[in-house]
């Protein structure tokens, strides 16, 4: 039990809720054990933790950005919605740019991919391009574009 709890301790930083998964994990074991065929108990222990704790972890962080991000909202007297589609409109225009700074192949695989939302087997017929190289083509032109829209963004 307290390899266990150590393990929590590790991935929680916090012994209360190390504790209560802890709990769990035992509630869980009684259910798995009578399911599931262990033959070293010590490493499918360890493995029930690990997935357990970065199950917990993985709720947790998908809930709290987006409960943060809507409790500012709701209380920053800041906030508009005209600011925000401006905001919005400044985004697109900085895209617009940076797709037009893309050569001219890597600009053709993305248009026809994410705005005429084309297959890629579609796309190399058109382009007449192999298959991988208009996956390359797209990747390298989503790359470019983070790195140009990074450069651009204020933030």
């Amino acid at each position: 039990m307290h390899l266990v709890f150590g393990s929590c301790v590790k991935y929680y930083k916090n012994e209360s809720d190390a504790e209560d998964a802890v709990m769990e994990i035992y509630e869980k074991l009684v259910v798995k054990t009578l399911t599931s065929e262990v033959t070293y108990f010590k490493s499918w222990l360890f493995t029930v933790t690990r997935n357990h704790c970065l199950e917990k972890l993985r709720k947790i962080n998908t809930y709290a950005p987006k409960k943060a991000e809507a409790e500012s909202m709701f209380y920053d007297d800041g906030f508009h919605p005209d600011d925000y589609q401006h905001e919005k409109d400044q985004e697109v225009d900085i895209l617009h740019q940076c797709i037009e700074k893309l050569d001219t192949v890597q600009r053709s695989c993305v248009d026809l991919f994410y705005f005429q939302k084309l297959a890629y087997a579609e796309i190399a017929k058109k382009l007449d391009l192999k298959l991988g190289q208009v996956r390359s083509r797209i990747q390298n032109g989503r790359r470019n574009l983070k790195i140009c829209i990074e450069k651009n963004t204020v933030v």
